[in-house]
């Protein structure tokens, strides 16, 4: 399961990949697409970037050329299937959500009931 930073460089990534599941990144470009909600380094992107090509969600090239350093980018079958993924995560902590929240409704309601029946029998 990928954590924030990487849940968000992934969602860049594959909203920029989307029609033919290959792209080119500058660190530039994907620092800015974080920078609103989070802040971290060249370095940093660099070990996101390592990650995901790890848990098999790109495959990453890095390359330099005129100075700059560029990130080839291609997205693997399960970079491909990142969004429906994190919508089936989505789905699962919704409905893990309305089970406890069952289940405390349903326990609040019996405890209800059996105060009253205690009262009852003891009032």
């Amino acid at each position: 399961m990928l954590n924030k930073t990487e849940t968000r460089v992934m969602s860049y990534i594959f909203e920029k990949c989307r029609g033919d599941n290959k792209g080119i990144f500058t660190p530039k470009e994907l620092l800015s697409a974080l920078m609103p909600h989070y802040e971290i380094t060249a370095k940093q992107l660099d070990v996101v970037m390592s990650n995901l090509a790890l848990d098999d969600y790109i495959e990453c090239e890095k390359k330099s050329k005129d100075g700059k350093i560029y990130f080839l980018v291609s997205l693997t079958m399960r970079g491909a299937a990142f969004d429906r993924e994190r919508q089936s995560q989505k789905r699962q902590m919704v409905q893990s959500l309305m089970w406890k929240l069952g289940l405390t409704v349903g326990g609040a309601i019996l405890a209800f009931i059996l105060g009253l029946a205690l009262q009852r029998i003891f009032g």
